[in-house]
């Protein structure tokens, strides 16, 4: 099954476009399993696999940010196993690794998180040029979502500034992006950051067939009711990711953690459901035609 098909799949299945983040930061651990008494992998185990169970029936995907495996040290991958079993199939699993080198450095990155441990898509920085993503695009049935227009206050240190004939380098890299991916058999989208809705418009608009990777929604802020205006004329699936947001734990709520993350889930997917039925009608639509045929 492709890239395209399988996110088609994920959403279609899980009736949403909502992606969880799995981040897990020390911080963040509720004081119900932080008083455990277990190591610090134990517990990176322990919140991952409940908040995959608390979220499995109400995500389409999955993204894993790879730096709060690694800080673990040399258990790191261990731990990134046991959390990977955790979820179901059906689900796109998402490498937030932001690889970025040349290419014969990104081909062992592609054998690491395509090969070795299965991802589906992996996040990379194309800041080094179009040929180092070349290695992640040769699969017809993974993708790499390029930083494109990050939602970080930073991006406005290089992202939002003019480039030739573009409003904004991440314009460029999108207009770049929609080239390269007609040449390969790999899916070839965008991050694009729910904070930027002054100016993400034209970067879409360069590269409308792009599946869309879509952080800043929840703890940072960005607006949906913006997304949802904007996304009405894109046509590559997008996927909100939201982590903090699901994982956040309220001492003054009297509900455990886990019913906590239940409520959060239906809460943002209730926030996301404008973009979602837009993206469903038309699978769904094709769905019962193929059963009418």
């Amino acid at each position: 099954m492709n890239y395209s098909s399988k996110l088609q799949a994920a959403v279609y299945g899980s009736r949403t476009v909502l992606c969880a983040g799995l981040d897990p930061i020390p911080e963040m651990v509720p004081p119900e399993l932080r008083s455990k008494g277990l190591t610090d992998s134990e517990l990176a185990v322990t919140f991952c696999r409940r908040l995959i169970e608390q979220t499995k029936t109400g995500v389409a995907a999955y993204k894993v940010n790879i730096a709060y495996f690694e800080a673990l040290g040399v258990d790191a991958f261990y731990v990134l196993n046991d959390v990977l079993d955790a979820i179901p199939s059906g689900k796109i699993l998402i490498a937030d690794a932001k690889r970025g080198d040349v290419p014969h450095t990104n081909a062992r990155y592609k054998t690491a998180y395509f090969d070795r441990l299965g991802f589906d898509a992996v996040t990379l920085s194309p800041f080094m040029g179009m040929d180092t993503l070349l290695p992640f695009l040769q699969d017809p049935d993974r993708a790499v979502y390029a930083l494109t227009l990050t939602s970080n206050p930073g991006a406005a240190d290089v992202m939002t500034r003019p480039f030739g004939e573009f409003s904004t380098l991440s314009e460029y890299l999108a207009a770049l992006m929609q080239k390269t991916a007609q040449h390969h058999p790999g899916t070839l989208g965008m991050v694009i950051g729910a904070t930027q809705n002054a100016i993400y418009g034209p970067v879409m608009k360069a590269y409308s067939e792009a599946p869309l990777l879509i952080p800043g929604v929840g703890a940072q802020g960005g607006s949906v009711t913006e997304l949802a205006g904007h996304l009405r004329h894109h046509v590559g699936i997008p996927l909100v990711n939201v982590s903090r947001g699901l994982a956040a734990y309220d001492k003054e709520n009297p509900n455990t953690w886990e019913v906590q993350v239940t409520s959060n889930t239906d809460q943002f997917n209730k926030l996301l459901e404008p973009i979602s039925t837009h993206y469903l009608q038309p699978l769904i639509r094709s769905e019962n035609g193929n059963q009418e045929s």
